[in-house]
């Protein structure tokens, strides 16, 4: 299928045609990695990470380094 660059602010733009974006799931907004390697343009959906709370904090080793963080009273009308 045939699509044009098209100058987009200072950028250029390619119009997805809807039947391709179907194909692999695209829609507005979907995040895409673009890469280029010998003259080929490849577009593929950005991987997406998914993070837990459990899983990020499975990975914290040792006492916490910061220490408390408000030590001092409260300076303005904030409650604790």
């Amino acid at each position: 299928m045939p699509a044009t660059v098209q100058k987009w602010g200072n950028s250029l733009g390619v119009r997805i045609p809807k039947a391709i974006a179907e194909q692999v799931k695209l829609r507005n907004g979907t995040p895409v990695e673009v890469t280029a390697n010998g003259g080929v343009i490849t577009i593929r959906a950005a991987r997406r990470r998914k993070y837990t709370l459990q899983k990020l904090l499975a990975k914290a080793k040792g006492p916490n380094p910061h220490g408390e963080l408000h030590k001092d009273g409260p300076v303005g009308r904030e409650t604790i």
